[in-house]
């Protein structure tokens, strides 16, 4: 596998690659993404040596992070997401009016509380399908 420089994230040794993959197109974002071209354009840009990859809860109302998770697993990637935004169960009622094209059927609700990170990982790691702790 090819890879890119990396640099490190301040003082935290954790090293990325200088590209990223960033997942609000495979989300969804303004226009329609099939789930498969979205899976392979991932898979491609990790084949090619990126090992940095982007996503939220808030890109497709979760539809990001489900392709990304299946794609990435079994694979080692540096892997970063957004707090402060949670998915409620049942359709948004205008999601092109907020950027998303078919997103899933969730909507997002704002959580900036104490406990909303430990929500939002929660959340995110069952969307990606992630059993690790």
């Amino acid at each position: 596998m090819k890879t890119f420089t990396t640099r490190q994230i301040g003082a935290t040794g954790l090293r990325v690659s200088t590209l990223g993959f960033g997942g609000a197109p495979i989300g969804g974002l303004l226009r329609p993404a099939e789930q498969g071209a979205a899976a392979e354009a991932l898979r491609r840009g990790l084949d090619a040596g990126i090992g940095y990859v982007d996503t939220a809860p808030y890109y497709g109302f979760g539809k990001s992070e489900r392709i990304v998770g299946d794609v990435l697993r079994g694979r080692a990637c540096v892997l970063s997401t957004k707090v402060g935004r949670l998915l409620r169960p049942g359709a948004h009622s205008k999601p092109l009016a907020l950027g998303w094209s078919e997103p899933l059927p969730f909507h997002p609700v704002f959580d900036y509380s104490h406990d909303g990170p430990h929500r939002h990982a929660v959340g995110a790691r069952h969307r990606r399908d992630d059993a690790r702790p």
